[in-house]
């Protein structure tokens, strides 16, 4: 009997505990479903630019003072497979008298389709891995030494179809660029062009390959290797009639301030040599060394600022330019900046013979 009862009691008890479980499933709320995302993405910004450049003890007679209005839209959509990217630059300058002009900067419709995108349009591609010069970027925007970061976001891509295709760590790109709407000074070709990128032994590695219409044939490599949290070494190695080969290098200190050293060695011939190099002076070698720190202390007052300085030097002639960069920023949206150039050197040499002592250049920049 007594079993019984005990029996009785434990089967109750069950069963309520069975109803208490099945009432607390159903009043815990049911989480809402996933909100589904747009196939649309547009993003937008606008950039604005005052920028007065002041030139010292002219050689030349030409006006002092260089101002720029710079206005810079730029918009992407994506939907699903489908991008389309463009932006352009509005410049409005006064020197020796006021012209406006409108750069393309990009304009091209992508498409993605498994391990594949295609690109048509212009496009700034860089596939060199120089920061201050470049061996084997066939297609990268001419670099300025001087101005390697592009200040004033005046560099224009290139007229191209492109076709890439990425699976695990290979990437190969093929691209056929065309010189038709190129600014006729700027000694652009047809050109054919392919990329071979992958990482090995730590090395991220491209072998680059292609032809220049009406010209020569090219070759080259580049890699990019890590080492640790401080160092990176990079450098790029071409053949275009002859060698040319960039070795260069990134260390970066515990406090944030990054060093930058570069050694680059053109042969003199049309595709490498700048406009104020005899032709028959022979093969240059030049340095280029950097140290900057963006955010100086994080401290109020402080962590707005940047500060770089750096040299670009041609060994041959012994000619150099010192460039000191500052910036401070306002908020998120303003940033006021200062950029001064300093060259030196005999004045038939590459830095020694600019036409100036000094340029000084001030800006405000607006950006959204």
């Amino acid at each position: 009997m007594k079993y019984r009862i005990l029996i009785s009691i434990i089967l109750a008890t069950a069963c309520w505990q069975s109803r208490a479980q099945d009432n607390l499933v159903s009043d815990t709320p049911v989480p809402d479903a996933p909100t589904p995302q747009s196939r649309y993405d547009f993003r937008f910004s606008f950039a604005a630019i005052d920028d007065a450049t002041v030139y010292s003890n002219l050689q030349a007679p030409i006006p002092q003072v260089l101002n720029q209005v710079l206005l810079e839209p730029s918009f992407t959509l994506r939907y699903q497979r489908w991008s389309l990217s463009s932006s352009v630059v509005g410049l409005a300058d006064t020197y020796t008298d006021t012209a406006t002009q409108l750069r393309v900067k990009e304009a091209y419709a992508g498409l993605s389709a498994g391990d594949f995108d295609f690109t048509l349009g212009r496009r700034i591609v860089r596939w060199g891995t120089g920061y201050a010069f470049t061996a084997a970027g066939v297609l990268d925007p001419p670099r300025d030494p001087t101005n390697p970061t592009d200040r004033l976001s005046l560099n224009e891509g290139r007229d191209m179809i492109k076709a890439d295709w990425v699976h695990g760590p290979h990437a190969m790109s093929l691209a056929w660029s065309t010189a038709a709407l190129a600014p006729a000074q700027s000694n652009l070709h047809d050109t054919t062009a392919f990329r071979y990128n992958v990482l090995v032994h730590g090395f991220d590695t491209s072998l680059i390959a292609g032809h220049d219409r009406g010209s020569d044939t090219f070759s080259g490599l580049t890699f990019t290797r890590v080492l640790g949290e401080a160092w990176e070494l990079h450098g790029e190695a071409a053949w275009r009639e002859h060698e040319a080969i960039l070795l260069g290098g990134k260390y970066t200190t515990t406090s944030g301030v990054t060093f930058i050293g570069e050694f680059f060695t053109p042969p003199n011939i049309p595709y490498y040599r700048d406009a104020t190099v005899f032709p028959l002076v022979g093969r240059q070698h030049y340095a280029f060394l950097r140290a900057g720190k963006t955010r100086l202390r994080e401290l109020p007052g402080w962590k707005q600022w940047d500060l770089a300085a750096s040299v670009v030097a041609n060994l041959n002639d012994r000619s150099c330019t010192a460039i000191f960069d500052t910036e401070r920023r306002f908020g998120n949206r303003f940033s006021s900046y200062l950029h001064l150039e300093i060259p030196a050197g005999r004045a038939t040499s590459e830095y020694g013979s600019t036409p100036y002592s000094a340029a000084s250049s001030m800006g405000v920049r607006f950006q959204l």
